[in-house]
């Protein structure tokens, strides 16, 4: 949701060059982070029902929701570290990529699929990709 509406500004925004702010004065200049976290982020937080929970609900937990989708999609921690500017990959993997429940539950569904193959029916068919059929 917060995708959507980071993008919808976005779309209204004078300043769109890559260089651009996505949140700054009309002149296009930077905001001061207090600024942006207090008049912007924690009102579109409380606008969307997101619970704003103490150290978790600033612009640093950006910087982990960017490690996990990187990881996740590119599969590459090296890479993941590297754009994140961190000296050691294992404050990466450690502390700042997270898996979702969705990757937990595909990883679940995979092992089920490898050991028992088809014979087992599919009980909980909300996000399994893998074909569970029962055999005949």
């Amino acid at each position: 949701m917060l995708t959507d509406v980071l993008a919808a500004h976005f779309q209204q925004s004078a300043h769109k060059a890559p260089e651009d702010f996505i949140v700054c004065s009309k002149e296009g200049s930077p905001l001061h982070p207090d600024v942006v976290r207090k008049d912007v982020l924690y009102p579109i937080l409380d606008r969307l029902r997101i619970a704003r929970t103490p150290g978790e609900s600033g612009f640093h937990t950006f910087r982990h929701a960017a490690a996990s989708i990187l990881n996740e999609r590119t599969g590459n921690l090296k890479l993941t570290q590297k754009l994140l500017g961190h000296s050691s990959i294992s404050t990466t993997a450690d502390v700042y990529t997270h898996i979702s429940e969705e990757t937990e539950r595909e990883a679940a569904l995979t092992v089920e699929e490898a050991i028992c193959g088809g014979f087992v029916p599919n009980l909980f068919p909300t996000g399994n990709k893998t074909s569970n059929a029962a055999v005949n």
